[in-house]
């Protein structure tokens, strides 16, 4: 019989509790109030990136703060592996890195905005690997542990290429000896590779659902315009993940009942 977690345990619980509540917190104020008179969307549109996909995409953090939420509600049931005090700095860090994102961009601070979104993606990838190192997950486990943590990683990957993007489009970079269209496409191919490459180490097919949604977003965006090469780009390869989501999907579950 297990016996009741140890204070330190229930203290790195209840300060999960707190970190994404104060996340989700100034989140929500941001276009509350909003901060510095705009609210997030509004600042975007002041830094048009032809990778930053349609405004519907964004719907995405919905569904990445309800598993997150969801995370810590049933984070107890982690709560004695031996990582999971490591796990809980990183988290905290993430969820700082996250809240002083927020304020940097409705500042204007975009360079520190870049490395701010550069310590939240290097927490994410630690969270990402040490809670797919695991083997021993329940079900419920890896639909409220791991794949919160797979969306959030996949998503900020994407988030961080637009938040360069911007800060070179503030700068007037047109893109050096490529256009526009062709810096794009690179970009997605890129996105599309890093996702190719961490499905392929970790196993994680459903990292490939926030890529296509993302390439699904520029692809809307794109399509019927001038930019028509880059819808079609994107549209390829969010057929190519979606075909390889299955493949690897299929031998993930084929390889469960062998």
């Amino acid at each position: 019989m297990k016996g009741k977690p140890s204070t330190l345990v229930r203290t790195l619980q209840i300060i999960n509790v707190f970190a994404l509540m104060l996340t989700l917190t100034i989140n929500a104020l941001a276009n509350i109030l909003p901060i510095n008179g705009m609210n997030t969307g509004e600042l975007s549109a002041l830094y048009p990136s032809l990778f930053t996909p349609a405004g519907f995409t964004f719907s995405i953090w919905s569904v990445i703060y309800l598993l997150l939420i969801g995370f810590v509600i049933v984070q107890k049931t982690i709560s004695e592996k031996p990582y999971f005090k490591e796990f809980s700095l990183w988290f905290w860090l993430s969820c700082v890195a996250n809240s002083s994102w927020i304020l940097a961009w409705h500042y204007q601070y975009l360079f520190a905005s870049v490395l701010i979104m550069s310590i939240l993606l290097f927490s994410l990838a630690r969270m990402f690997i040490l809670v797919h190192a695991d083997t021993t997950f329940s079900l419920l486990q890896k639909f409220f542990v791991q794949l919160p943590f797979t969306f959030y990683f996949a998503w900020i990957c994407v988030a961080i290429i637009a938040n360069i993007s911007a800060v070179l489009i503030s700068v007037q970079w047109s893109g050096g000896p490529l256009s526009p269209v062709v810096w794009t496409i690179t970009m997605t191919g890129i996105a599309s590779l890093l996702g190719i490459f961490i499905v392929e180490r970790y196993r994680q097919p459903a990292f490939f659902l926030v890529l296509i949604w993302a390439l699904f977003g520029i692809y809307s965006k794109c399509n019927n315009t001038e930019n028509q090469a880059i819808a079609s780009a994107a549209l390829g390869e969010l057929s190519l993940l979606a075909v390889l989501f299955f493949v690897f999907q299929f031998g993930f579950i084929r390889k469960l009942k062998t």
